[in-house]
């Protein structure tokens, strides 16, 4: 039996307190304690990658040609000097804005990206988790079987724990 390389977020608890003598309450909080300990870890995780991504695959805006003046109507072209300076001003300020909502956008399309691959990652790290332990009961579960052990006791061992059958052909069968 090897070890299987884990990278990244563990699947496993950070400590493994005695539970034999504690009460169902405790063992509720416990569990509790542990799942909010795993989200945070996991959500640092997940912002430290994609904060790494960010570095490494910077978002580029690109920037918008200006508009023409045959847009201008005629109206505009025999107004006041005033006017024309205040709408200049509201166009150049409403350009700007334009132009940082594209670009917080494109950020927040980035990050959206980023984090997906992340969750991908984890997904099919856990994936391979899953089935390096199938393979790991399976092999245990043979070397049971091949002692003398009672295939019946197994069979009470797999339901009381949970445990779907892990011979190679089952294991074939889940993946397709």
């Amino acid at each position: 039996m090897g070890h299987y390389p884990v990278h990244g977020i563990s699947a496993l608890p950070t400590k493994m307190p005695l539970v034999h003598n504690n009460k169902p309450e405790q063992i509720d909080e416990m569990v509790a304690l542990e799942l909010q300990h795993l989200k945070t870890h996991y959500a640092d995780e997940e912002q430290r990658y994609v904060d790494q991504m960010l570095l490494e695959n910077p978002v580029v805006v690109e920037r918008r040609p200006p508009t023409t003046r045959s847009e201008t109507t005629s109206a505009a072209a025999t107004a006041s000097a005033q006017t024309l300076t205040n709408s200049r001003d509201t166009q150049r300020q409403r350009a700007e804005s334009c132009r940082k909502s594209r670009y917080n956008n494109k950020i927040k399309k980035a990050k959206l990206r980023f984090r997906h691959k992340f969750a991908c990652n984890q997904l099919s790290e856990s994936a391979g988790v899953l089935d390096y332990m199938r393979e790991v009961i399976a092999q245990a579960e043979s070397q049971l079987l091949a002692r003398g052990f009672n295939r019946a006791a197994l069979e009470r061992m797999r339901q009381s724990f949970g445990v779907d059958r892990c011979d190679s052909a089952s294991i074939a069968s889940m993946d397709h």
